[in-house]
């Protein structure tokens, strides 16, 4: 087995719900960190690679230590051919750039399948999900976007490919279906892929304002328990 050494944070996108704000330098309510900053920090041992598109300078700017993938059609491209962009052979993690969790989290990761697909049932519903139909043993069946059934879970926007042949097919639908997400073309034929829910795990994802509203209201009640615990 192949141990998992890069980690891959797509990060291309506008942002165009959160005002234009760029999500890597979305600060965590409860430490003040920004988000690019808690992934150094979770991912310390790790090689890892951003892959850029909108105020791609400002980035490179504030972090020139990081290795950086540039999508320059980010304006009409989806987060597949970022991926596409900077993926090899080599066992990845793949994060999108507005998910905010913590160490547990990261072990969770660890621990998981070679092969796995996160998923969860979020309380900050989307309105286009990439929802995942699940089978025996965990095993996914498809990932497809919309409403579909009620029990099915959606993505988190966090996967866990050791298979090279399976990262050479991603790749390659990737580049062929420029605008779907990223877990849209993740082939599922060849090789077992599981899904690893996550639900009662911190791993927040932020859209809109409002979800960004509701993650400084969840910190400050952790804070709050924590301060209540000491």
């Amino acid at each position: 087995m192949s141990k998992v050494s890069r980690v891959i944070v797509l990060a291309a996108g506008q942002g165009y719900q959160l005002d234009g704000f760029n999500k890597l330098f979305l600060k965590d309510p409860a430490t003040g960190e920004l988000n690019l900053e808690r992934y150094l920090c979770l991912f310390e041992r790790y090689e890892i690679s951003v892959v850029i598109g909108y105020k791609a300078v400002s980035v490179m700017n504030d972090f020139p230590q990081l290795h950086y993938v540039l999508n320059s059609e980010w304006m009409t491209t989806g987060s597949g051919y970022s991926l596409s962009l900077a993926i090899d052979e080599r066992p990845s993690i793949i994060i999108s750039s507005d998910l905010f969790f913590d160490e547990k989290m990261v072990s969770v990761i660890g621990q998981a399948p070679d092969n796995s697909v996160f998923v969860s049932h979020p309380e900050n519903k989307h309105l286009n999900p990439e929802r995942v139909k699940v089978g025996e043993n965990d095993r996914v069946i498809a990932i497809y976007q919309g409403e579909g059934a009620d029990n099915d879970p959606e993505t988190a926007g966090i996967y866990k490919i050791h298979s090279p042949q399976i990262l050479r097919q991603w790749k390659k639908n990737c580049r062929q279906n420029k605008s779907f997400f990223a877990g849209l073309n993740l082939p599922l034929d060849i090789a077992e892929v599981y899904a690893v829910n996550i639900d009662g795990q911190f791993c927040y994802d932020v859209n809109t304002p409002l979800d960004y509203l509701n993650l400084i209201k969840m910190r400050h009640l952790q804070n709050a328990k924590k301060r209540s615990i000491l």
